[in-house]
């Protein structure tokens, strides 16, 4: 059920994220609404979940970019996995976990595309680079955080009730 909720769910965040979202910029940097929900959803334990809306929500992105398939995918799926091994634990530890988790993704997230741009040849100002589009996108990302992580866990609540022994 949840695969029949999280593709299009993905799917459109990612349609939104290069039509709309690429519109309306803070310095260089825009939110990264596919990275947001893909963290979101693994805060709440479900890897396996996470990892497939991550696969798909970069290859996505990569068709809406021009990017090689899979450039994006492989840093979101691996985004997914290191945020999911807590199993949802890291959730309940406090209302603020989002925001720095996130926060962790979102430099991550920008050091993939820094490297990948290096790679191809771009030639990069750091200290630029970092000031108008890396800060920016991270506190778009974390300004996101609470809202799409309260969503995700309630959506994984409805989703998956726990289980009661009647007894």
């Amino acid at each position: 059920m949840a695969y029949a909720i999280g593709i299009p769910v993905v799917a459109l965040l990612a349609i939104l994220q290069s039509a709309l979202v690429s519109q309306f910029r803070l310095a260089d940097g825009q939110a990264d609404l596919v990275l947001v929900a893909v963290v979101a959803w693994g805060l709440t334990g479900r890897s396996t979940e996470a990892m497939v809306f991550g696969m798909i929500g970069g290859i996505l992105l990569d068709l809406l970019s021009a990017l090689p398939i899979g450039t994006t995918s492989l840093i979101l799926v691996l985004i997914a996995y290191l945020v999911s091994l807590t199993e949802g634990r890291l959730w309940g530890a406090h209302l603020l976990t989002p925001l720095g988790v996130v926060f962790a993704a979102s430099l991550g997230f920008a050091g993939y595309q820094l490297l990948a741009s290096a790679l191809a040849g771009a030639g990069i100002d750091l200290p630029t680079v970092a000031s108008r589009v890396i800060l920016p996108e991270a506190f778009l990302n974390v300004l996101l955080a609470v809202p799409a992580a309260q969503l995700a866990l309630a959506l994984q609540r409805a989703l998956f009730p726990p289980e009661v022994e009647i007894g």
